[in-house]
């Protein structure tokens, strides 16, 4: 990913930021619980959350690591920054933000006990440079918890063909963040312990998300990176493509008129020896 497209990104979560996961769907909250309870944050702990967005993982994390430990979460997109920052202020957390670049944190070596990555890895230019530095941040016998998402639910593959005839080539890596490094458990484990990692350990977990219409589904994917895909329509098309995936969600439809996403989610943790 260049600069400029780097950058781009940035602005892309600006725009999602004022509803970015508060649109009545359990998504980023219930996957940050999870990742949470796997990499074991304790109490007093010194912990890094790598593209906080808007909290679902820094607010747990702050939780568990007390009025002893310390919380920093950094994000590349100024708005969600802005954000979290008055959300922190209106809860009284013990947690702090900062503008910085996953890839590159500008912080020091072996400052933190944990390091967290919630849906962070894939959208870096350099997923293993990204966990180099992650890996230098951390402190000797310091973890590393990440989430990146697993298979497509295949019974929604006709909605995600929807967008694809509008997808130039330049950010056709959006269209595979499951594949390459993401293929598979074994590939990806490789991938961290290439970093420098020991003791990589995955599981997959397959959750319904829940929608409670077809529409309600659009709002939602306006809302994260979903949202990318969106903006990629010409303004003159929004409407037939908005139908089409109507069209595809329809049949789709649970009894009570909801629709269900299979979402499948792996938890990665790893060791700094």
């Amino acid at each position: 990913m260049s600069a400029y497209t780097r950058q781009a990104m940035a602005r892309l979560f600006d725009r999602t930021a004022e509803t970015y996961d508060a649109l009545g769907v359990d998504f980023f909250s219930a996957f940050a619980v999870e990742l949470l309870d796997r990499v074991g944050l304790a109490a007093g702990e010194r912990v890094l959350d790598v593209g906080c967005g808007r909290g679902a993982v820094l607010f747990p994390a702050a939780e568990r690591a007390g009025a002893g430990g310390s919380v920093l979460g950094i994000d590349l997109s100024p708005e969600m920054i802005e954000r979290t920052a008055k959300d922190i202020e209106d809860r009284g957390a013990n947690a702090s933000v900062s503008l910085m670049d996953a890839q590159e944190p500008t912080l020091a070596n072996a400052t933190f006990d944990v390091v967290l990555a919630s849906f962070v890895v894939f959208f870096l230019p350099d997923p293993v440079a990204g966990l180099r530095s992650w890996h230098r941040l951390l402190a000797p016998g310091g973890r590393l918890g990440l989430t990146t998402f697993g298979a497509d639910d295949p019974r929604w593959a006709a909605v995600r063909e929807v967008f694809k005839p509008f997808v130039p080539p330049e950010l056709a890596w959006t269209l595979a963040i499951r594949a390459g490094l993401f293929a598979t458990v074994e590939g990806f484990g490789q991938a961290v312990e290439s970093a420098g990692f020991t003791g990589v350990t995955s599981v997959e977990r397959v959750y319904p998300v829940k929608f409670a219409d077809p529409g309600h589904w659009i709002t939602w994917s306006w809302s994260h990176g979903q949202r990318m895909f969106w903006e990629l329509i010409p303004e003159d098309r929004l409407d037939a493509v908005r139908r089409a995936v109507l069209a595809e969600l329809e049949p789709l439809r649970e009894p009570d008129g909801s629709v269900v996403l299979a979402q499948t989610v792996r938890y990665t943790v790893a060791h700094r020896g």
